[in-house]
């Protein structure tokens, strides 16, 4: 796979280390600075925190982790925020916004990764903070928020295996990728998702390289970090230990080496249930278009509908993402796949990986219930996707168009906060004004 972007990519100077340190702290933290503000709204528990919270006061009071049908880690961390910072709902909520600057980062990472441009990573991580999704899960107590952290960080760090030009780099690169695949996997099993599509894009890229029998001037890394061995290494043994360690604090406090297996059948016992029915879950083919958000919050004052008005407003908090940014960015995937397939652009292939891997599994759910959040992790792919748009050239007319861009982004996102920040209020009026379709209601 190789394209002439890609090579006048390969030909421009390297970012500054120091640099790019920098920028990732200034991005961690304006995005942890923009989570922390009124964290603590709303002052109770509010959606799946209702399930996750108390799994956290069980877990610190008596060692019993509740709530078997998904792995250990996310819950960890979210025993350990209330630990650390207090059962309240600061407490609560912290390391949620701590995973969504790490999310941040990561997708700074990700893009720098695929484009070799501070200026693009610097534009998709400002991007995917006002994509509405971050926003939102870096603000409650689910699982969700660490599970994307976690993919984003193995997806830059899988992007780098294969196209730097260290050999060590690579395999460093690839060993961190399996890591991180694994402890997403920990969070929830759907963090195993794009494993399973990066180990397939693998085989592809391997195949490639065999087949030009000269190294990939896309992809420089792969004869260091695809070798057979080093692939069952990283991709296979690393993220199953990483997986499996997780479940050492439960293992210890049963005293019992089975609890590793028992937790497994447990959990897919569980996992291959039915659910009941719930008035927001939608169906896999509909969340690209957004049909059915999640309403996470709706108090109306006193819990009376008819003292909701313009004087007294509901505090509301919507799952919904940035409909620009999914619109355009979802158009924009497809531009991406074109380019994948027909002029074998490599950053292409991996931004398409990423989202199909973690959307298309949901067509075969055996459990039947599935909300809109779940396609959440594929769309934090938007905004790389969005960036290899406008920054691949690197001329000023793609960067003057994406600056527009995330413009028009923030400006739709600051529109929608009344949906987004309980504590700023929305009345009827703004209701009405943000409910675009009535499915959104």
């Amino acid at each position: 796979m190789s394209s002439a972007s890609s090579n006048r990519t390969a030909s421009l100077a390297a970012p500054v280390p120091a640099d790019i340190a920098l920028l990732a702290a200034l991005v961690f933290f304006c995005g942890l600075a923009a989570f922390l503000v009124d964290l603590s709204s709303p002052a109770k528990v509010y959606f799946d925190e209702t399930w996750y919270v108390p799994t956290a006061r069980e877990w610190l009071a008596t060692g019993n982790l509740l709530h078997p049908e998904h792995p250990p880690l996310a819950k960890l961390l979210i025993a350990a925020s209330v630990a650390v910072f207090d059962d309240n709902p600061l407490g609560w909520r912290v390391l949620s916004a701590v995973f969504g600057a790490i999310t941040l980062v990561g997708v700074f990472f990700w893009t720098l990764a695929l484009l070799d441009s501070l200026k693009a990573a610097l534009w998709a991580a400002a991007l995917t903070l006002v994509d509405q999704i971050v926003y939102v899960q870096s603000r409650i107590a689910m699982l969700d928020i660490f599970l994307v952290a976690f993919v984003t960080l193995a997806l830059a760090a899988f992007t780098c295996a294969l196209r730097t030009e260290s050999a060590t780099k690579a395999r460093a690169a690839a060993l961190a990728s399996g890591l991180c695949f694994g402890l997403a996997g920990a969070c929830k099993i759907s963090g195993f998702f794009p494993l399973l599509g990066t180990m397939g894009l693998s085989v592809i890229v391997a195949a490639v390289r065999r087949r030009h029998g000269a190294k990939l001037s896309c992809a420089p890394g792969v004869d260091a970090a695809l070798t057979p061995g080093l692939a069952l290494i990283a991709f296979v043994l690393a993220p199953a230990l990483a997986y499996l360690l997780t479940f050492a604090p439960q293992a210890l406090h049963n005293r019992s080496i089975l609890y590793f297996f028992s937790a497994q059948r447990e959990m897919f016992h569980v996992m291959l249930g039915h659910s009941a029915t719930h008035p927001y879950s939608s169906l896999w083919y509909s969340w690209p278009a957004e049909w059915r958000p999640v309403w996470y919050l709706f108090d109306t004052p006193e819990g009376k509908t008819e003292d909701w008005d313009e004087d007294s407003p509901a505090a509301a908090i919507v799952a919904l993402a940035n409909p620009l940014v999914v619109y355009a960015g979802e158009a924009t995937m497809l531009w991406a796949g074109w380019r994948a397939l027909w002029r074998e652009d490599l950053r292409a292939a991996v931004i398409v990986v990423a989202f199909l891997s973690q959307w298309l599994p949901w067509m075969v759910n055996p459990k039947g219930l599935e909300f809109s959040y779940y396609f959440f992790p594929s769309l934090v792919c938007l905004g790389p996707a969005l960036a290899l748009l406008f920054f691949r050239r690197r001329d000023v007319r793609g960067e003057v168009l994406g600056s527009v861009f995330l413009i028009l982004a923030a400006v739709l996102f600051v529109f929608f906060l009344p949906v987004l920040e309980p504590s700023l209020g929305v009345t009827p009026d703004d209701l009405d004004a943000r409910a675009w379709l009535p499915e959104w209601r």
